[in-house]
């Protein structure tokens, strides 16, 4: 193991053996910078284990920890607990990376200063063997813009994989929410964006993430329901950093949408004012709701806003624009 390291790189592995291989070559072929590996077998009972101890006898950046399974939440935070680089980057096991993904990202980190580098990525198909580009366009480069693209549930700046991490962001003892199985990403993110203070997007390509049809994201059933513990914890880290008015329309609108995607909006809107109004007015001080949000505000304390709501949906129909920034 090199007394060096620039980036610790946290590989949770659980049952992964049959797409293992072409995320350890991925890994291996980045020669530049320093980095070690820190792969974490989530009490895998295939060949996991045994084609992770293979592969460290052969790589000298490579460590493996075998630990019961907890889950991929417990799997990254004992990674994290691990680390030693200066920045910490997550990488699936039924990913890869692309040539020379973590150069790129570590270069434009030391290069601006940024806490948090993201970039754009890759999704593969497997099953297709079809490969589609994702994007960010325009790209945002400031924390408390991010935090409202997050709480939006983004599709690049949610997720933790396509990312480098200043390790320091990490100290306090910050980790993944292991009660959360949907979204703790998510709510990884949210709290490291609120923390930061320089974030920078890269528009080229350096991660590729494999959908399949073992993807978690293929099998969470009820979106609604299983999007719930993450509502609730988003919920509580905006009340506790003190920033929950701020980001007021956004969570409200990221609720709406959680229940309108699988109930459409006149379901979605009749179970509003029992379901979703109580946790998006709670914790709330009515004086600190932005001016420009405040109209929004008293829809939903008079039990008013479903039928604005519906109206507005009507409204974007012709209008062709849209409320917020909803996905």
């Amino acid at each position: 193991m090199n007394s060096r390291v620039d980036i610790s790189v946290i590989v949770p592995c659980f049952n992964a053996d049959r797409y293992l291989k072409i995320c350890l070559e991925s890994l291996k072929a980045q020669k530049s910078p320093e980095i070690e590996m820190i792969f974490i077998d989530d009490g895998s009972t295939d060949a996991t284990g045994a084609i992770l101890d293979a592969f460290a006898r052969t790589e000298p950046r490579a460590q493996v920890i075998h630990i019961p399974n907890g889950g991929v939440s417990a799997a990254r935070n004992r990674g994290i607990e691990l680390a030693r680089g200066r920045y910490i980057a997550f990488v699936d096991a039924d990913d890869a990376l692309e040539e020379n993904g973590l150069l790129l990202l570590y270069q434009a980190a030391m290069r601006t200063g940024a806490q948090i580098t993201s970039a754009n990525h890759m999704l593969f198909e497997v099953e297709k063997n079809r490969r589609l580009p994702v994007e960010i366009e325009p790209v945002v480069q400031h924390p408390q813009e991010i935090v409202k693209e997050v709480i939006h549930m983004h599709r690049i700046y949610n997720n933790i994989w396509n990312k480098l991490y200043e390790r320091e962001l990490f100290e306090g003892g910050l980790r993944l929410d292991e009660s959360v199985r949907i979204g703790e990403d998510a709510l990884l993110n949210l709290q490291l964006y609120l923390r930061s203070r320089k974030v920078v997007h890269l528009q080229e390509t350096t991660y590729v993430y494999r959908i399949h049809s073992r993807s978690a994201m293929a099998n969470i059933g009820g979106h609604s329901q299983a999007h719930q513990p993450m509502l609730c914890s988003m919920n509580e880290i905006l009340k506790r950093e003190g920033v929950k008015e701020l980001y007021f329309r956004d969570y409200l609108q990221s609720c709406v949408w959680v229940d309108e995607k699988e109930q459409g909006i006149r379901r979605c809107m009749r179970a509003f004012n029992a379901r979703i109004r109580p946790l998006v007015l709670d914790g709330i001080d009515k004086t600190r709701v932005p001016k420009k949000d405040v109209f929004v505000y008293r829809l939903v304390c008079a039990g008013l806003f479903p039928a604005f709501y519906e109206l507005m949906r009507v409204g974007e129909k012709i209008t062709k624009k849209k409320w917020g920034i909803r996905r």
